[in-house]
């Protein structure tokens, strides 16, 4: 109960979700983990800049990574129907740290190469393509389906909390300390969080015919499930315009450096600004949950947000626009994240929601796809062209899918639920 009845004032769902056994040691160390990637993520960009010149350096480790991550995750979906999500967590931290200690320790020996970057990106997405759906899905195993709008708003706080002080600190680790010393704290931090959770049960049921089917056959379950919803359909066609909208992250130290020169603080702090915009989003909908018959029609509408916000960044004019831009970047895209992660996994039965919630992450990988694409084109025709250029493209598409699509957009919060607890 939300409440305490006669006996006493209303508990604020909020704080009943936080009180639930087990949900705060699992926040907690989700938000050490959100703290240290942000800061293995912008010191792997500080790094390839200070290596290659060219702007698409940074874009072909993105390629490579968020590849791997699409390439991997229908069928790390499946591993996560069919395994304790716990275990994969638990392993897949122990895989980024020990990540995170290699590229310090090749740094610190002076034998680093640009090619060695983008092999570990390769094993860092294959690890991610896990670590994703089954960080997302055992939140609301730990919870329950009732708390799955609390407990992921909380969770999206984290990342905010996350991604504002693991981009400050990058910034400061970086300057200070250097590269070398930025790895290991972050692969201590990682190690922390995968022990913070060892201590939690193994919650979440795995369904007992698992074992006799072929992954494959999950695979194909997912995906006919899928194709046969065209509300679940089009709401996934609105996450594909993730492919133009992951521009701005490999762009974002080339603005840092020859567009607005405000060297490694102010790329820390162009993070930061982003991670305040993330904070409000998450704030906002945590306070004020939206109704569940728009959620299809608020997934296309945050990600045609983001897209606008691309072709407002490509202005940058000044530090202070650039800064502004990065609020409201973080604010639709977190949006979209709790958006997407609450509306998926209400609206599909529990046995699928490890393959449809690796969907939404594959498409959201293919933003670290396109910026491979965006950074050679910022070689070509300059670093705002090429950002303008990739914003105005999900603009006019997803204007149309809103245009003409919004109708069954609508259904994807009433029917699909109806049937989930039918």
């Amino acid at each position: 109960m939300d409440g305490a009845g006669p006996a006493g004032p209303a508990i604020h769902p909020v704080v009943a979700t936080f009180r639930l056994p087990h949900y705060a040691r699992l926040w907690s160390s989700n938000l050490l983990q959100f703290i240290c990637f942000q800061v293995l993520f912008l010191a792997m960009q500080w790094l390839v800049t200070s290596i290659s010149p060219l702007r698409s350096a940074v874009g072909l480790i993105g390629f490579v990574q968020g590849g791997t991550i699409a390439l991997c995750s229908p069928m790390a979906g499946v591993v996560v129907d069919r395994a304790p999500k716990r275990n994969l967590i638990v392993a897949g931290r122990f895989a980024m740290a020990f990540i995170s200690l290699a590229v310090g320790l090749l740094v610190w020996s002076g034998q680093v190469a640009y090619w060695m970057l983008v092999a570990v990106s390769v094993f860092g997405g294959l690890v991610a393509s896990v670590l994703g759906p089954a960080t997302q899905t055992y939140v609301v195993d730990v919870v329950g389906r009732e708390r799955t709008h609390e407990a992921v708003s909380l969770n999206a706080m984290g990342t905010s909390f996350g991604t504002m002080g693991g981009g400050a600190l990058a910034g400061v680790l970086v300057g200070a300390v250097g590269i070398v010393a930025t790895y290991f704290s972050a692969a201590a931090g990682v190690l922390i969080a995968a022990l913070l959770v060892v201590g939690i049960p193994a919650l979440g049921a795995v369904p007992r015919t698992a074992g006799s089917r072929s992954p494959w056959a999950d695979l194909r379950e997912g995906y006919a499930y899928v194709r046969e919803r065209p509300p679940l359909l089009l709401a996934l066609l609105a996450c594909a315009m993730a492919l133009f909208n992951g521009a701005v992250n490999p762009m974002r130290p080339n603005f840092a450096r020859p567009v607005l020169d405000v060297g490694a603080s102010g790329f820390g702090m162009l993070s930061a600004a982003h991670g305040v915009g993330t904070f409000i989003a998450a704030l906002g909908v945590m306070l004020r949950p939206p109704h569940p018959r728009h959620v299809g029609l608020l997934i296309t509408g945050t990600m045609l947000g983001y897209a606008i916000g691309l072709v407002l960044y490509s202005l940058a004019f000044s530090f202070g626009w650039a800064l502004g831009v990065e609020v409201w970047l973080g604010f639709t895209g977190q949006l979209w994240n709790v958006v997407a992660v609450v509306g998926f996994q209400l609206a599909v039965p529990e046995a699928m929601r490890g393959r449809v919630l690796s969907m939404v992450f594959t498409l959201a990988q293919l933003g670290f796809v396109g910026i491979l694409a965006v950074g050679a084109l910022a070689d070509a025709v300059g670093d705002q062209i090429a950002l303008a250029i990739f914003g105005a493209i999900p603009t006019v598409l997803l204007t149309g899918l809103l245009a003409f699509g919004w109708k069954t957009l609508k259904k994807m919060g009433s029917s699909e639920s109806e049937e989930v607890h039918a």
